[in-house]
């Protein structure tokens, strides 16, 4: 376009430039179509990289990510340098730039190589981590496993236990047994000795019994005469009480018939009748005392023949009835005083009356005294009867006292045979139980030895329990210092929670402005192809002009020739031409050609220097890269001492696992007198140990896998920072963007180094809680 506006030749001249400039943008489209296949293949290779770099950043590869970064500066670099080819197509530094971009691509692909080989190196490092927590899930099992041996081992050494408990239980009841039979054979001698002796006494006894048996048979016989001279002399009596009786029931007729004539005559009388029912009545009440005491009487008879060997009491008791009479005998003489006083008052009628109650006193002191007499009779008779009753009752209980006395003998005599069998099978017996005897006690003997050997292994046990103990204190004390440390790595947890929770919640942000960049990136990218594109056309222009130019000067050099040669005769009707024309046409072509040499000239100076500009921000951006792959080498580095320091701490623990384990198993085994509730807590205790310490091992394996997460998201954060500090030159919002970026990974970055010191100072103590545990 610049030599279209310069040149204004005739048409001859005009039909070449024309044909010039379409030649000119055929090479400019040949060009640009190339550098952009360049473009496209060069930009496929580095995304593919990057995905590739991604991918293995998100598969917890989170060293590689500051060589992506260069890789990107890089790739913003050369787009830059391509702006500048693409502003300034004509200087004289593009071909220099051209080979500059060669020299870039190719450490680009070094530069890939050596991500590629950093990729496998850290696909090693997953296949080593992968190994290694197979060898920890081994080494767990073979924990699991050892931990089922030892429970067994504790089991058969309760069963032990169990089993000398039990034995020593049998012992204490075979010592006992012997006790008890040595008892039951004093017991037995006793007896035996007892029986013996009355044996003796009831033989003399028996020899005594029959000398009184001999003697009570001559007294029953003597009491059997007795009995019969007073059943006549009772017959004789019986016989005088008859007729005595026959007599009184006269008596009492005549009584009846008195008392008849007194009735009558009180029925004269209805005043008297009264008073005389009264008089009656009482004398009614006396009759029936007086009949009470006559059964009395009966009854102490009756007594008294049951109660021979008490005659004098019955004596007593006569005088007492007797008593009781003259009593009776008093009230009624009271009575007939009353009567005869009441009588006294009656006038005339009572004397008949009094006559006829005189003659009944007189007959009722007749019956009475008669009375007396028959019961005089009547007791000697009873008394008699009583003691014919009482010799029979002694012969019946003699004779029942010599059957019995004949039983017993017979008895006796069978109970004799009968302790006689029993003390020969009780010998026998004592001889058996002596051969029991004889057995239990040598085993006795035998189990006190084993028992002494086993009380000397329990001393021994209980002095290994003690030093147990003092070592189980001393892990106690540990194990509190353990818990102590745990606390603190809790809270440590908990502080890094918190600030991994605002870390995401500025990596979403830092996301989302991620997005927003790749999309302007996309946007650069075509841009950067376009001007690729005009770079490669301004190359081909350049190209074109130099061959034209040259060709221009070999021309104007043949023109000044053929002019020196030739004259201005043979040039007439070019003189004429040239006349027309304007004299200072006749010099453009030449002017022209200097100027756009001119102008080639300082475009191609204004690309070289822009080129050196570039090679020096390449130089700075390689420097940057080894920075970066040292600063990547640096963080590996300590990545792996910390995985071997996490390793070495996983050991430790396994050790200290095994240590615990290995004093568990001794206290069981050397464990005596402790009992079940003791071992229970120990265990538990030894468990919550374990427990703690794995959850301090997964509690450092979380926090190097948050770290590294981290590292990842601080990484793209980074990334997405410089990806849109490219576009700080063209855009104003970039920079707004690149500036809060800048800050946020700042705050990253102090967030990161907060978690490496934490990480760091829970990686010592664990370390110097493993070295105490050692």
């Amino acid at each position: 376009m610049a030599l279209s506006a310069s040149f204004s030749l005739p048409s001859s001249h005009h039909l070449s430039q024309l044909s010039y400039s379409d030649l000119k943008l055929k090479h400019k489209r040949l060009g640009f179509l190339k550098p952009q296949r360049r473009k496209f293949q060069y930009l496929w290779i580095v995304k593919s990289v990057l995905e590739s770099r991604r991918s293995s950043s998100i598969s917890d590869n989170g060293a590689t990510e500051p060589a992506r970064i260069l890789l990107e500066r890089l790739f913003a670099q050369t787009q830059k340098l391509e702006e500048q080819i693409g502003r300034d197509p004509h200087s004289s530094h593009a071909a220099e730039l051209g080979v500059n971009l060669v020299k870039l691509e190719s450490d680009l692909q070094a530069a890939l190589a050596s991500l590629k080989k950093k990729e496998e190196d850290l696909q090693d490092a997953e296949r080593k981590v992968l190994s290694e927590y197979n060898e920890i899930n081994r080494a767990r099992k073979d924990l699991e496993r050892r931990e089922e041996e030892i429970i067994a081992a504790r089991l058969k050494h309760e069963t032990l236990e169990e089993e000398l408990r039990l034995a020593s239980i049998d012992l204490a009841s075979q010592a006992t047994e012997i006790g008890d039979l040595k008892l039951r054979l004093k017991e037995r001698d006793q007896e035996i000795s007892a029986s013996q002796s009355a044996l003796s006494a009831k033989e003399e006894e028996i020899i005594k019994m029959k000398h009184e048996l001999m003697k009570k048979s001559e007294e029953a016989a003597n009491a059997e005469a007795e009995l019969r001279s007073m059943a006549g002399l009772l017959d004789e009596a019986n016989k005088i009480v008859e007729k005595q009786e026959v007599e009184l029931q006269q008596l009492q007729r005549e009584i009846h018939k008195k008392e008849d004539e007194l009735e009558i005559s009180i029925s004269m009388q209805k005043s008297e009748a009264e008073k005389l029912k009264v008089a009656e009545a009482k004398l009614e009440k006396q009759t029936m005392d007086w009949l009470v005491a006559q059964e009395e009487l009966k009854k102490l008879a009756e007594e008294t023949s049951n109660h021979v060997g008490k005659a004098n009491e019955t004596l007593e008791e006569f005088g007492k009835v007797k008593k009781l009479l003259s009593d009776v005998r008093s009230e009624l003489v009271s009575s007939q005083k009353a009567l005869a006083s009441s009588r006294q008052q009656m006038e005339g009628q009572d004397q008949l009356l009094e006559r006829q109650l005189t003659e009944l006193e007189e007959q009722r002191r007749s019956v009475m005294s008669y009375m007396k007499s028959l019961r005089d009779a009547e007791v000697e008779v009873e008394s008699e009867r009583v003691k014919l009753r009482v010799a029979e009752a002694r012969n019946k209980e003699l004779e029942r006292d010599l059957s019995m006395e004949k039983e017993l003998i017979g008895e006796l005599q069978n109970e004799l045979e009968n302790e006689k069998s029993s003390l020969e099978e009780a010998i026998q017996e004592i001889m058996a139980l002596q051969k029991e005897i004889d057995d239990k006690s040598a085993a006795f003997e035998q189990t006190h030895t084993l028992l002494k050997a086993k009380e000397s292994e329990l001393v021994e046990a209980r002095l290994e329990i003690q030093q147990l103990r003092s070592g189980h204190a001393s892990l106690q004390l540990v194990l509190e210092e353990k818990n102590l440390e745990l606390s603190d790595a809790k809270k440590m947890l908990e502080e890094v929670n918190q600030e991994i929770s605002e870390l995401k919640g500025i990596l979403f942000s830092r996301e989302d402005e991620l997005r927003q960049a790749m999309s302007m990136l996309k946007e650069k990218d075509e841009h950067a192809q376009t001007m690729q594109h005009e770079l490669s056309n301004a190359k081909l222009r350049f190209a074109e002009a130099e061959t034209v130019v040259e060709k221009i000067v070999d021309l104007t050099k043949e023109v000044v020739l053929s002019f020196n040669e030739e004259g201005c005769n043979a040039l007439s009707p070019l003189d004429q031409d040239n006349v027309r024309l304007p004299p200072p046409l006749l010099d453009s072509p030449a002017d022209g050609f200097k100027w756009q040499k001119k102008q080639l000239e300082a475009e191609l100076e204004f690309t070289r220097q822009s080129l050196r500009a570039k090679e020096m921000e390449i130089l700075a951006a390689q420097k940057a890269l080894t920075i970066k792959d040292e600063e990547l080498k640096m963080v590996l580095k300590k990545l792996d001492a910390r995985e071997k320091e996490i390793t070495e701490l996983k050991r430790e623990m396994m050790r200290d696992k095994e240590d615990l384990r290995q004093l568990n198993a001794l206290a069981q085994e050397r464990i005596g007198e402790k009992s079940v509730g003791d071992l229970a807590i120990e265990k538990l205790q030894l468990e919550a140990a374990q427990l703690e310490v794995e959850a301090a091992t997964s509690a450092l394996q979380k926090i190097t896998e948050m770290s590294r997460e981290l590292l990842n998201k601080a990484s793209l954060s980074i990334e997405a920072d410089y990806d849109t500090s490219l576009f700080e030159q063209n855009l104003s919002e970039a920079r707004i963007n690149a500036i809060s970026d800048n800050e946020c990974s700042g705050e990253v970055k102090s967030e990161l180094s907060r978690l490496l010191t934490l990480t760091e100072q829970l990686v010592k103590e664990a370390g110097i809680a493993g070295d105490t545990s050692q």
